[in-house]
């Protein structure tokens, strides 16, 4: 089994280093293999070390992975046709941020599932086994979803999830199958799975039958309960139209192809959600903070074909000052909230791919909020100073928001290279 530790933690099989520079004293294999570069490693130092930082090491070190992978595989064909109990260390303890976490992720999880011993000392909640139900390696898989696998169980549903080799999850539900997903995408579908709405989208044979007058079925199929539609107040939404064919699939293919250059999002009401800035980045404050937000501009051929999406935005939204482009991994929402006092009053948005749910009131009370779908495509304008959000979105979701600063944040924004992405 290949495990992953810190030097004065516990040691299981071979000790193998895998920091940049070994400890003092060291009397153990060093497999720089897995290291960061010196550079990577001075940035880290430098920095926050925030979560936008660890994103952006992440992200970095991934790359530095990227390009060694010819001399990973001949260490993962290595490990398959001899494999030995070693634990890959590193300094930080176990809770804390450190590249052997992302190693035991991208490498040997992926690629050496069957050989995964996990992080020694983590506590991953036991699996409860429930009749019907299975699941294919357990040690494998990270502690959320082994926790939304057993929320499932307990609610009924003993659903099979398999680790694949390439690190993705089969899954399936007395056997109907439910696709093949990444992390995040999987995290979704178990979280559907507890979800009456959602539950019949995703397992057609879960949906609740259609029930005639007298009480009984009214017809031998199942019905897929559709989402309630409800008038939609032009004071509350505005539809602009819809992009359809060539110039939405335009844009499609635009947002997946600069996917790798976002960057977590800097909105506290947002949780797992990443984003990307166009024309200028605001640094978000509350009303309360009474700290003003900082605006930077960013070059215009900063990121190619980003063109088209501004020449939708002035249609949307003439003379805005900012885009964010946003994608929501399955299963991630965005709070209720206002937008920050940076913005001024009125706000568009174009829904890219996925389905969404746009929660808005109209009055500034949250218990009162006005519910609309969202299908790909649809372009809206909505007052973006009232309480609103995004409910969890089951599947991966893309839109772009487009909004306009007030005059004062306007003030000295220069264009300069953000150190952000």
């Amino acid at each position: 089994m290949i495990f992953t530790s810190f030097y004065k933690g516990e040691i299981k099989g071979e000790a193998v280093s895998i920091s940049l520079y070994p400890p003092k004293g060291w009397t153990g294999r060093h497999l720089p293999l897995f290291a960061p570069t010196p550079e990577l490693l001075h940035w880290w130092k430098s920095s926050a070390k925030d979560a936008i930082a660890q994103e952006e090491y992440k992200r970095r070190f991934r790359e530095i992975l990227d390009s060694r992978q010819q001399l990973i595989q001949l260490w993962v064909g290595k490990q398959k046709d001899k494999p030995v109990d070693m634990t890959l260390c590193c300094f930080e303890k176990t809770v804390e941020f450190c590249h052997r976490h992302q190693v035991g992720e991208v490498v040997v999880q992926k690629y050496l599932p069957e050989l995964w011993g996990g992080e020694i000392g983590a506590n991953p909640p036991q699996l409860k086994i429930v009749q019907g139900g299975k699941i294919n390696n357990p040690a494998t898989f990270p502690p959320l979803v082994l926790s939304m696998i057993e929320k499932c169980h307990s609610s009924g549903f003993p659903v099979q999830c398999d680790r694949l080799p390439c690190g993705y999850y089969r899954v399936s539900l007395r056997g109907e199958d439910l696709g093949e997903w990444s992390e995040l995408g999987v995290l979704g579908v178990l979280s559907g799975l507890c979800h009456d709405f959602y539950r019949g989208r995703l397992v057609p044979s879960l949906a609740t039958p259609t029930v005639a007058a007298d009480g009984k079925n009214a017809t031998a199929d199942v019905a897929v309960p559709q989402p309630f539609t409800q008038p939609e107040s032009s004071e509350l939404i505005t539809r602009l139209g819809k992009l359809e064919d060539e110039e939405l699939a335009q844009i499609q293919n635009w947002c997946k192809s600069i996917k790798n250059q976002m960057f977590p999002s800097v909105s506290q009401y947002a949780d797992g959600r990443l984003e990307l800035h166009l024309r200028r980045f605001v640094s978000l404050t509350g009303a309360k903070s009474g700290r003003k937000a900082e605006v930077k501009g960013i070059k215009p051929e900063r990121y190619r074909g980003a063109d088209v999406i501004e020449a939708l935005g002035e249609k949307l939204l003439p003379d805005f000052h900012q885009a964010l482009v946003l994608f929501y991994p399955a299963g991630t929402q965005i709070k209720v909230h206002r937008d920050s006092p940076a913005y001024a009053s009125g706000a568009a948005q174009i829904n890219i791919m996925g389905r969404a749910k746009f929660s808005i009131s109209g009055c500034q009370d949250t218990r009162r909020m006005e519910s609309y779908w969202l299908e790909e495509g649809n372009c809206i304008t909505f007052d973006n100073k009232q309480p609103h959000g995004i409910e969890r979105v089951v599947g991966d979701r893309w839109c772009v928001c487009f909004f306009r600063l007030k005059a004062e944040c306007l003030e000295g924004a220069g264009v300069e290279q953000l150190s952000l992405i």
